[in-house]
């Protein structure tokens, strides 16, 4: 048995806790900037068309000389749908006026904060989750005995197109004292596991509790 690397906690550190959570952090500080020099306007929209999951909307709009200019709007409308004839309040700036800056939708900035509270979140508890992990393990090696069990359950997780799967199992064993215990264990992708299964385990008494781990 060996240690866990500690590479997986820091990539997810990364990940779900610094990258997603600073990427929604400026899009929503970028979504929520109003354009200076900019006059609030009614636009209603004239057409559009859809690209993926946004849309392209041109609106017109009519401007201080009294003249309807047609623009399109500069930062979209995220993934809602629209139709013609529909009215948006978005920011004219005479110095370019076929571009229009729609009005920030502050529940769209809210989301993404909370977004990025809930990646970071996530993030941390999978973190500690990994290092309790590894602190088993270290545990195990220096205090464990050694036997073998046999596995009770599989559970799949993962899968799909990309083939990735790893199985959660439940496994059972017998300590030296005679009694039974129990642990979980999950995997390395794509191994191949079934219910009766025999594999080595480490186990030692840890705070008045039997802790243990398969060997893969």
């Amino acid at each position: 048995m060996k240690k866990d690397s500690l590479a997986g906690p820091i990539l997810i550190g990364l990940i779900l806790i610094l990258m997603i959570p600073g990427a929604l952090i400026f899009m929503a500080l970028n979504s929520m900037t109003v354009p200076e020099g900019g006059v609030l306007t009614d636009c209603v929209v004239t057409d559009y068309v859809r690209v993926g999951n946004t849309s392209e909307v041109n609106v017109d709009y009519v401007n201080s000389e009294g003249k309807t200019i047609n623009a399109r709007i500069s930062n979209g409308i995220g993934g809602k749908s629209t139709f013609v004839g529909e009215h948006y309040k978005c920011y004219v700036n005479e110095s370019n006026p076929f571009e229009v800056y729609r009005k920030p939708d502050k529940l769209a900035g809210i989301l993404m904060f909370a977004g990025a509270a809930v990646s970071a979140l996530l993030g941390i508890i999978l973190v500690i989750k990994m290092m309790l992990k590894r602190g088993v393990q270290g545990y195990l090696i220096k205090n464990g005995t050694q036997t073998q069990c046999v596995i009770t359950n599989v559970g799949i997780k993962g899968g799909g197109r990309d083939g990735f799967t790893q199985c959660v199992c439940d496994y059972q064993f017998t300590d030296s004292r005679g009694q039974l215990q129990t642990g979980k264990h999950t995997f390395l992708p794509n191994k191949r596991v079934s219910i009766g299964n025999y594999f080595p385990v480490m186990y030692a008494e840890k705070g008045g509790k039997v802790v243990s781990d398969i060997i893969e």
